[in-house]
Order: structure tokens, then sequence, then C-alpha cells
């Protein structure tokens, strides 16, 4: 996450020292206060997707207003060079640009569809291609980035060869103008072999169609990748990473990673988490190392995507979570190991905002 981070902002805001005393009573008036500034949206996960695998992969763009950057995306994707078959799904999302003509151009090809509705966002993009899945395997592009050469012969030969679940390659990151500033590789071998933490995000991996039957990006939140974390990892699929750089995400200044941090919206940080913790404890998957340490890092992220917004809000925010995180562990329930996460454990479990904040940014 650090690494990530650092090639994607421009440094974080220090913490200073902490209040003595909090703004709000309880968890209920934080809450309260936080809604009024970004209600909790109603989005949900749940979904019953039809899947009809006639190619091995599926490919999902979603399009809104990116006339600046949807040929050079589509066009890496039919280029790719390959033995394996795939399906694209051009998805519309109501873009009021040059979009829909541009994507006209591909409706002869016939491993293309073009999918048009009125704008509903990047969940629900996405989840209109996943309400028929055509494909063994499930591939997300975002529309402002490409797929590098050899991607999918890359991504499907080791996924049919190890049977994976998940297979992610490595990403490059590259400015507006196309210029690398980085990248982020990996070490050929499951995640449970190397020990490797690989990124969350939907794009740069395939993902088994199968996992997305009765799942889709719950549609009014911001950071809809968490579902990723919260709703397939603690299942343990089997996740394979390969070296190969598979993937040019192109950082965009007005794209959520940067911007939120400096709108009140960023505050569903905290209602995606409680959504996601709330499905996995209907589930019964709550109770587990994993999972208490998949809270805790996302936590110590929820702190930082709020530290640029007011005093109050990281306030109001610490409370909700605190009293979230109390409800499905007690100070006596320590899983964890990493004495960083043990830290952060250790503050809400004595409700210390000044502990939490410095346990936090060590975790940032």
């Amino acid at each position: 996450m650090k690494q990530l981070l650092k090639k994607l902002t421009h440094g974080k805001r220090r913490t200073g020292a902490a209040p003595s005393a909090l703004a709000f009573p309880d968890a209920a008036a934080a809450e309260n206060y936080l809604k009024a500034l970004a209600p909790i949206p109603t989005g949900t996960i749940q979904a019953d997707n039809r899947i009809t695998p006639q190619y091995d992969l599926h490919i999902i763009v979603p399009c809104y207003n990116v006339a600046r950057t949807i040929v050079r995306c589509v066009d890496s994707i039919l280029s790719q060079k390959t033995g394996y078959t795939f399906f694209v799904s051009l998805v519309n999302d109501g873009s009021t640009d040059k979009t829909p003509e541009l994507l006209e151009r591909y409706r002869a090809d016939p491993r293309v569809e073009i999918l048009t509705q009125s704008n509903r966002g990047l969940s629900g993009a996405r989840n209109r291609a996943l309400e028929h899945i055509r494909g063994k395997y499930i591939l997300f592009v975002d529309s402002d980035d490409t797929l590098r050469k050899g991607a999918v012969q890359a991504l499907l030969s080791k996924a049919l060869e190890t049977n994976a679940d998940i297979v992610q390659g490595g990403f490059v990151n590259i400015t507006g103008h196309g210029l690398v500033f980085g990248r982020t590789g990996y070490r050929e071998g499951s995640v449970d072999e190397t020990g490797q933490t690989p990124y969350g995000m939907a794009w740069g991996k395939v993902i088994r169609s199968s996992l997305f039957a009765h799942l889709k990006f719950p549609e009014g939140y911001w950071f809809e990748d968490t579902i990723f974390a919260f709703c397939i990892a603690p299942f343990r699929p089997t996740h394979y990473l390969i070296p190969a750089y598979v993937y040019n995400y192109t950082r965009n200044p007005l794209g959520i990673t940067l911007r939120s941090r400096k709108k009140a919206k960023a505050v569903d940080t905290v209602w995606i988490m409680r959504y996601l913790m709330a499905e996995l404890a209907q589930k019964k998957e709550v109770h587990s190392a994993q999972v208490q340490q998949l809270l805790l890092q996302h936590i110590a992220l929820a702190w930082y995507r709020l530290s640029r917004l007011d005093e109050a809000v990281q306030q109001a925010a610490f409370l909700v979570m605190q009293q979230m995180y109390a409800a499905y562990y007690a100070p006596q329930d320590i899983c964890v190991q990493d004495s960083r996460l043990l830290a952060l454990h250790q503050a809400l479990a004595v409700k210390n905002y000044g502990q939490y904040l410095a346990a936090a940014e060590n975790l940032t």
C-alpha cells in the first residue's frame, strides 16, 4: 500500500497533536455528522448474473466521456496476439461527448458488443456487462488505461496452467502523455507461496467468472473495488502472480484516487467498509486472522483517505470505525502478528484517538 500511495500522490499529511477531547459524545452523534456530509449509499453486492462461457475471457470496459482515450484503450485490447478467445463489452455509461460515435467504429467486430445505458457510474457500467458473463475468466480494463502487448496470453496461459481463480500481473504507471513514472511488479508464484500482497484494484487481473455469479459492484459508493478485499479474498481463492507487466495504468488527476481526499464523498471509505463487514458477518466469516488484518488495514487506509478533510470528519470517522471494530473484536481478540497492526488494534480497543492517528499513519 505504501508504494502505491507514494506513486499516486504528492506526499501525505503528517498528523499533529491529537486533541485532548473528541468533538462528539458518542459514535451515534459522529455517524449523524458523517451522514449529513455524505449520505450512506444504498448499493448492494447481491446479484444473480448469467454465465455462459462461450469464450476464454470476457473483457469489460466502462466508458463515460472518454473520447480522448477510448480508441487507444480498445485498440490495445483488440490488437492482442493470443491463441485464446475473448469477447469485449464496451459499456457507454450515458456519455455526453463523442464517446458513443467512437465506440460505433467497433460495432462490426464480432468480438465486441456495445451496451448503452443512462449514467450509473463506474460500478453500474461494470454491472451492466456482468449481467451476462460470456467468458471462463473476466478482465476489467478502465477506459483511460491500456493492455500491454501479450497481456491476455500471459494472464490466461497461467490461469489455465495453474487452474487459479485469479491471475494478476504487474502494471506500469504512466502520465496522461504516456510518460512512465513507475512500475509495480511481482515475483512469480501463488500469493500463499510467495507471501506477496497484491493490490486490490479490479483491473490488471483475470478472475474466474464464477466468482461473480452472485456478486456485483455496489453502486453509489466510491472505492467500490473494496469488494475484492472483503468479498473475494476471505474465501481463499487461488491467487497467482506473474512477473510480466500486463497493464498501463494512467495517473488521472481527476480520478477518485487523487481528488477524493478533499471531498466529503471520501467518507464512503467508512460506509463501504462497514457494509462489507456486515455482509461477511452474515456468512460467519469475520473471526479469522485474515479478516481481522484486512479490517485493520482498511481502517488505516480510511484514515489516509480522510486525512485532508476537517478534523471533525476525522474524529467522527474514528468513532464510527472504532464502534464497528469493537462489534467484531474484543480487546483480547488478537489474531494479528504484525506489530503495526497490533498497535492499531490496541488503539481501537481502548478508544484512544491519538494512538489511532499514530498507528494508522505508520501503516500507510
